[in-house]
């Protein structure tokens, strides 16, 4: 009676199960070194984005690359909160002692993937909750494989 709420399923011999919520597709990854994340891709109402899909499938093999990348602009990111808490600026919590950028990893927790166009560049946000930064979700954005930016303004909760 009521099937139109029932969210649609898409799936992928690769990716699993990735069901609608929203305007984006859900399901999960497995990325080597860092965890399990939430995908979300683009799409419309009755599939994932063909593009979306295409980057999801090769980011298993690209994150070996990427890696160098996440962690140096995790750990540009920790800086300025070990300074501040040292300096005795910023009370609010603790602060990791965190001495090399491959030792970030043992302070993040994987959170999602996003994989949209933005101004129609496709993008691949690969997000993390931080023991530093305990307010915000910040991520490490590539556009064809290249960094971006860790950005801390993320959506793709």
């Amino acid at each position: 009676m009521f099937g139109w709420f029932r969210s649609i399923l898409f799936r992928d011999a690769q990716l699993g199960e990735l069901r609608r919520s929203g305007v984006l597709w859900k399901g999960s990854i497995v990325l080597a070194q860092c965890g399990t994340f939430r995908l979300s891709l683009a799409g419309n109402s009755k599939a994932p984005d063909p593009m979306a899909v295409k980057l999801a499938k090769e980011l298993p093999g690209q994150i070996q690359a990427l890696i160098p990348k996440i962690q140096n602009g995790l750990f540009e990111h920790y800086t300025p909160y070990k300074e501040a808490v040292d300096a005795g600026e910023e009370t609010g919590g603790s602060c990791p002692q965190i001495t090399s950028t491959e030792a970030v990893w043992q302070h993040v927790e994987p959170t999602h993937v996003l994989i949209e166009p933005l101004r129609g560049v496709w993008r691949v946000e690969i997000a993390f909750r931080t023991e530093w930064d305990v307010e915000h979700t910040v991520a490490a954005i590539f556009q064809d494989w290249r960094f971006v930016e860790l950005n801390g303004s993320v959506r793709g909760q």
